[in-house]
Formats: structure tokens, C-alpha cells, sequence
């Protein structure tokens, strides 16, 4: 079977009220809106941590901030025990970059 092509795109400080495809007519963003119009779009996600380094963390690993122990930009050392989405897709084939 055919894998599904994914492009996951990851922006810091993006608010949710900056997007036009979401709503938002103050600036124009018509490269994330027309990917938003052919892809997924979520109106309603949360993000597990409110600094950037635990959150990123969080989606990268698919665990908490107190399950991984990362808790602030900058400090200390990834947890290299942690296996990330970028492997596990690699291992189901995609390729990842």
C-alpha cells in the first residue's frame, strides 16, 4: 500500500487568528490557505506547553512535558532515550528530512 503524503509544517508563534483560512482577513496568507483548502486544517487543536522547546518536544514525541522532563528552551539535554516521529516514520517507509 501506498504511503499518504504528509507535509507538516510547523510555525512559532502562530496564532491560531493570523490565518485567513481561518478566518482572519488583517494579513494575506494564501500559500498556507491553499494548502489548508486541499489538506486538513484543524480549527480546534492544543498545544501540551506554552514554550516553544516543551511543546515541539511533545509533538515530536507524543508525550507530556512531565513524561519527557523537558520543561524550558534551552536548558539541559534532549532526552536521547526518546524515540521521535521523524524515525518512526522513516521506518514505515517515509522519507522524512
Amino acid at each position: 500500500m501506498r504511503n499518504f503524503s504528509i507535509v507538516w509544517i510547523c510555525s512559532d508563534q502562530q496564532r491560531w487568528d493570523t490565518l485567513q483560512c481561518l478566518g482572519f482577513k488583517g494579513t494575506q496568507t494564501p500559500n498556507i490557505d491553499r494548502l489548508a483548502a486541499r489538506g486538513t486544517a484543524f480549527a480546534r487543536a492544543y498545544c501540551q506547553s506554552p514554550i516553544c522547546t516543551p511543546s515541539r518536544t511533545s509533538f515530536l514525541t507524543g508525550l507530556y512535558p512531565i513524561a519527557h522532563q523537558v520543561h524550558q528552551n534551552g536548558a539541559g539535554t534532549f532526552p536521547s532515550h526518546l524515540v521521535l516521529l521523524p524515525k518512526l516514520m522513516a521506518n514505515a517507509g517515509y522519507y522524512t528530512g
